[in-house]
């Protein structure tokens, strides 16, 4: 390779947003530099301006409820229904008379609602809150489709796309990835957004590769250049050489070998050599998620995260709404089992439907079942839709972050008044519904032994339990390297959990990232651990794992990992143990 071509090589790492491997040329695509030009008008024209405006905002409307309702054929209701709050500001009386006021200057209408919506804009920006921020980018989107319906031109889109594109953008509206569907459109690179963002949202539901908050990516990357997008990891490679692109072209293809073989092992058991079982079930967001899952050869859904409708939705959903996505997913799995965490807000996942203050850390803060003892009266909506759900399916219900018992026993104590007042109004559930905790923090593990015997199944959140465990904050790139699940001293947690919750006859299972690691399969089965919770798409690689391997050769594997003193040294112990693939 050219010494020239060897400077352009560079590489970004991101949010992994959206899972998967892609490699094509990038398609820069600036959607947030719009600026209109003040333009005045006669008085004898500000009549007719009004009623322009008014048209141009009618048309748009009909535009986006159209948009809306293709979107809802590719990827339900739920989702598509991020549209609402683009219609509901177009029809806010309150826009259209400062829009009136700025006309009756005597300004174009083109300008008026230019200067409207960026007052709105600065207004949001000075707004500590994440999600009301990522409306900025619905507004500029709103204000590019008026102006252009008023300006008579086309609004920005992917139709100018001819060949296999990565799409790098500063940001993308909701209308800009509804198009994302399109064959040509191969992953997207954002500057901005986060997991919570409608784009990650949209981005998985379409199964389209994504990684978000890249800063600066946009005004970096040239039209055509070479990109690889590693959705998984969050890695983004700029003009890589040969062999890279080699690398992840076998990577690309094994991903799209493993799901060809997704056949192959859906309907085999999941079970060890010497027919020991280790059932294997799928995390998920959304009911729209369901598919995947039973194609996956799950199970059935050991984590069911309820945070999304109180991150997307401008309002708190009823318990009607929350029902009507609970019994859903319930009644599709059925008889399979759902677990369904209760939600599970703060640290970096911020809503802006609770009165949150600023804290120093939030990780250590006001979070999980903290917000929901606090907030009561969401907290038994909550519960209520789940117990209802759980009339119609196989529905059991898990709280985050226990850390004490006596959030424990004031949990078990709202879940009694809502059994009380279920039966007095006649809603059938089921009476015996299965109650867990999330094992995340070590003072849990400390205190096992009396949890076990107030719930019926623990579920090990390995992602929080190894950072509260070895101290390190994930997001920091300065001690990210010390952050290790096979680090032994989580190991020997997650052994004491084990032990615990078998003394008193419940399960145990883990759901965070390391269920989906096949380096740990062999370690977590040896260690005790009776399930595994992942995303869908990895159930078939797990599946593999469990069939090539023994009960014998993993129980001799954790006996001797617990004795190491490094991770390092237990790593060694899986590769003399275990046969995986670690590519």
């Amino acid at each position: 390779m050219a010494e020239k071509d060897i400077d352009k090589i560079r590489e970004y790492t991101g949010i992994p947003a959206s899972p998967g491997i892609a490699i094509g040329s990038a398609f820069v695509y600036d959607n947030v530099n719009f600026w209109i030009e003040e333009r005045n008008i006669p008085l004898e024209e500000v009549d007719h301006e009004k009623v322009r405006f008014i048209n141009a905002i009618d048309a748009v409307i009909e535009e986006i409820k159209a948009l809306k309702d293709k979107l809802e054929m590719t990827i339900g209701k739920k989702d598509a229904s991020i549209f609402d709050p683009h219609i509901m500001l177009l029809q806010d009386p309150a826009v259209r008379e400062e829009t009136f006021a700025i006309i009756e200057q005597g300004k174009r209408a083109d300008f008026a609602f230019f200067r409207t919506t960026r007052k709105i804009i600065k207004a949001y920006k000075h707004v500590d809150d994440e999600y009301m921020r990522e409306r900025i980018t619905d507004i500029r989107d709103i204000l590019r489709r008026v102006t252009s319906e008023l300006l008579g031109t086309k609004t920005s889109s992917f139709a100018s796309i001819n060949n296999l594109a990565v799409i790098i953008a500063p940001n993308l509206a909701p209308s800009d990835t509804a198009h994302l569907h399109s064959s040509k459109v191969l992953a997207f690179v954002l500057d901005a957004g986060g997991r919570t963002s409608h784009t990650a949202i949209l981005a998985r539901a379409l199964g389209i590769p994504a990684v978000l908050s890249v800063k600066g990516i946009s005004s970096e990357v040239n039209p055509g250049d070479t990109i690889i997008v590693d959705g998984t990891r969050g890695k983004v490679l700029v003009n890589p050489s040969e062999s890279t692109i080699e690398h992840y072209e076998v990577e690309r293809k094994n991903i799209e070998r493993l799901k060809k073989e997704l056949e192959r092992l859906r309907d085999l058991p999941s079970e060890t050599s010497d027919h020991v079982k280790l059932p294997l079930l799928s995390n998920i967001e959304f009911p729209e998620e369901v598919d995947a899952v039973k194609f996956s050869g799950s199970e059935g859904i050991g984590l069911y995260r309820s945070e999304y409708h109180f991150l997307l939705n401008e309002i708190a959903p009823s318990e009607d709404d929350l029902f009507r996505d609970y019994s859903k997913v319930a009644k599709m799995m059925n008889p399979m089992p759902v677990t369904i965490r209760t939600l599970d807000v703060g640290g970096d996942k911020i809503s802006h439907l609770f009165e949150a203050e600023p804290e120093d850390n939030p990780f250590l803060g006001w979070r999980a079942i903290r917000v929901s003892l606090t907030h009561k009266d969401v907290f038994k909506r909550h519960l209520r839709a789940i117990f209802r759900a759980s009339g119609v399916g196989n529905v059991a219900v898990m709280f985050p972050m226990i850390s004490c018992m006596d959030e424990l026993d004031e949990t078990r104590e709202v879940i009694d008044n809502i059994k009380n007042d279920l039966r007095h109004e006649g809603i059938p559930f089921d009476e015996n519904i299965r109650v867990g905790v999330m094992i995340e923090v070590p003072s849990a593990v400390m205190i096992a032994e009396k949890l076990a015997k107030k719930v019926d199944f623990f579920s090990i959140g390995t992602n929080d339990l190894v950072q509260y465990s070895v101290a390190v904050d994930r997001s920091n790139n300065r001690i990210a390297n010390l952050y290790d699940p096979f680090h032994p001293g989580v190991l020997k947690m997650i052994k004491m959990t084990v032990d615990a919750a078998h003394d008193n006859g419940i399960p145990v299972s883990v759901c965070g990232e390391m269920a989906a690691d096949p380096l740990a399969t062999m370690l977590l089965m040896g260690l005790g651990v009776d399930e595994l919770s992942m995303v869908p798409s990895f159930v078939p690689q797990i599946k593999d794992v469990v069939r090539s391997m023994s009960m014998e050769n993993a129980r001799e594997l954790a006996e001797h990992a617990l004795e190491c003193e490094s991770a390092d040294e237990v790593r060694v112990q899986i590769q003399k143990y275990g046969k995986c693939d670690l590519d």
